[in-house]
């Protein structure tokens, strides 16, 4: 059994194309021009790194929304 709070890798991807489309606009990272996209090819372990803090944020959302139910 999945934990159900967990996100899917699709389900992070996806959140990490928006946080880091977000972050590009709104010169978050400058002066960092590189897509997600190209941050998957030419950087692995940073794409990972991203993912996984984008991991953070969505479990933590997850988790929050369990706890308003109960």
């Amino acid at each position: 059994m999945t934990d159900p709070t967990r996100p899917t890798p699709s389900e992070i991807e996806a959140a990490a194309r928006v946080l880091h489309e977000v972050g590009l606009r709104h010169h978050w990272w400058s002066p960092y021009k590189k897509t997600y996209d190209e941050l998957a090819a030419t950087d692995p372990i940073g794409k990972e790194e991203f993912d996984a803090i984008v991991e953070a944020v969505l479990l933590a959302a997850a988790q929050a929304r369990l706890g308003s139910q109960s």
